[in-house]
């Protein structure tokens, strides 16, 4: 067919290199993970770079703060905690520190890709008692 795609973005639950290297050489493409959240309905929070290091947050849309899960304190740059989001740019229904439950760490290193955003490392689970039932 004249028609393939060549790029797949993936997002919704936590996947595997390994989920996406088989993903990559079943589909021949370049699978890309994406994060986001149905509560702040657009844009995307977070997209992978062709790197694939970790995930570059749209921080013209949204201020991301790692929290101590149990005691709510901020946690420094690096530091592996529940991610909290406040939307900078929406005008009706604003976000404000709100507690995704996700747990991942920022990263402020600079990207081989040349993009100067932070980047969050892949969710790494859950900080409530959430259960996913297959």
């Amino acid at each position: 067919s004249q028609f393939r795609f060549k790029t797949g973005l993936f997002g919704a639950e936590p996947w595997s290199e390994n989920m996406r290297k088989e993903i990559e050489s079943k589909w021949e493409i370049d699978a890309y993970d994406v994060y986001g959240m149905t509560e702040l309905i657009g844009p995307g929070v977070a997209s992978e770079c062709a790197g694939k290091n970790g995930l570059h947050l749209a921080e013209d849309h949204f201020l991301a703060e790692i929290i101590d899960p149990d005691s709510g304190e901020v946690l420094p740059y690096g530091s592996h905690g529940e991610l909290v989001i406040t939307s900078l740019t929406k005008q009706a229904l604003p976000l404000v520190r709100y507690r995704t439950r996700d747990l991942t760490r920022i990263n402020r290193e600079p990207c081989e890709c040349g993009r100067t955003h932070a980047r969050i490392q892949k969710i790494l689970g859950r900080s409530d008692d959430m259960l996913i039932i297959r």
